[in-house]
């Protein structure tokens, strides 16, 4: 008779077990369909529309969130954060290099300027919009170095001109007026 007890004792502590992972599991997924409900909101809000629309979405999100936080605050989440801040730069370059050259430009000597000036200050306060404005600038350096030191050649762009804006007085056409047709040569001799 006692095992049997034993095996009720154990049996119900079982079944208690059980039903309160299975309620906090359902509260958390009722925190995410609230969670759902504030993002659908935000989403219709940035939709825009006129202003009863726009009251109604917002109320609606307000609510959500709010029922949101209770959510979580009955399951122990959600409460708020504590951030440590060490003093310690983690994963961002602290010290990066300056930019120098020894091409004697005055635009690429301006931009290595701003590239510095954007090194110093993702040194000082690495920001994200501090990254970008140096990683821009460096950039910028960069390909203005190699099209200093790599130049591509120019193309001359011809224009070509009609008989009649090239043809010599008298109307007379020889080897100067196809030249000048063809793009080569300047109608220096067109009366304007």
């Amino acid at each position: 008779m006692k095992i049997k007890k034993m095996e009720l004792i154990t049996l119900v502590i079982a079944i208690v077990l059980l039903n309160s992972l299975f309620v906090n599991s359902a509260n958390a997924n009722n925190c995410d369909g609230l969670q759902y409900q504030v993002n659908y909101a935000d989403w219709k809000l940035r939709q825009g529309g006129n202003s009863s629309y726009m009251k109604y979405w917002r109320q609606s999100r307000d609510g959500a969130d709010k029922r949101l936080s209770q959510c979580k605050k009955s399951l122990g989440i959600g409460g708020p954060q504590i951030h440590v801040y060490t003093g310690e730069n983690k994963g961002q370059a602290q010290n990066n290099n300056f930019v120098t050259s020894d091409i004697n430009d005055p635009t690429l000597q301006q931009l290595i300027k701003t590239c510095n000036y954007w090194i110093s200050e993702y040194n000082r306060n690495s920001s994200p919009e501090n990254l970008a404005f140096r990683d821009n600038s460096c950039r910028d350096v960069k390909l203005a170095t190699d099209r200093i030191t790599n130049p591509q050649e120019t193309f001359v762009m011809i224009h070509k001109r009609s008989a009649k804006e090239c043809i010599k007085p008298n109307n007379v056409i020889d080897k100067e007026v196809r030249e000048c047709m063809e793009g080569i040569r300047e109608p220096t001799w067109a009366v304007r």
